[in-house]
């Protein structure tokens, strides 16, 4: 079924209002009133649309997370080469480019936790390339192992990444052995 266009124009108004909003101030000072007016609409818009400025700011960060994972174009690698998956991943998606393209992305007190997204978005997008089936035993492995990645990658500076792409590939090789 097609999405009404008026939604889609109206979800499209709030985002890019709200987006304007936090370039100017952070989101726990950001009001649903402050919002609606700017956007133009009355607050029972908004809230038909989203539960609070924090429903909003969550998909913000998914949508964003969600297009800079759709252009990676080697999810099957994760499975087959996963050294070269990882190396490729640590260099198309980094913590620090993601703050600078997304320089609305907070990190106080309602923060997002972005390697949980990140996790979240990636496995879905692994699992979809079929190269395993999409048991829950498979997806915890496959999360198990995105997670030593995104988590790993977190608390470890640049110069360890040879260290992460060596442990973590080990760790994809040993949960799917099937496939190597």
């Amino acid at each position: 079924m097609k999405e009404d266009l008026r939604v889609v124009k109206t979800r499209r108004n709030i985002k890019s209002e709200m987006m304007e909003l936090l370039q100017k101030k952070p989101i726990e000072k950001i009001t649903v009133t402050e919002l609606a007016s700017q956007a133009l609409i009355n607050k029972g818009t908004f809230y038909h649309h989203y539960s609070d400025i924090y429903d909003l700011y969550q998909e913000l960060v998914s949508d964003f997370i969600e297009n800079s994972l759709g252009s990676l174009d080697y999810y099957e690698d994760f499975f087959t080469e996963p050294e070269r998956f990882i190396q490729k991943f640590l260099r198309d998606f980094r913590d620090n480019d993601i703050k600078k393209t997304f320089p609305f992305y907070n990190e106080g007190s309602h923060s997002l936790f972005l390697p949980y997204y990140v996790t979240e978005i990636l496995l879905n997008r692994l699992m979809s390339v079929n190269c395993v089936e999409n048991t829950i035993e498979n997806r915890v492995r496959v999360q198990c192992c995105i997670t030593a990645v995104t988590a790993t990658k977190s608390h470890f500076d640049e110069t360890h990444t040879n260290i992460i792409i060596q442990v973590v590939s080990k760790m994809i090789r040993s949960a799917f052995p099937q496939i190597n």
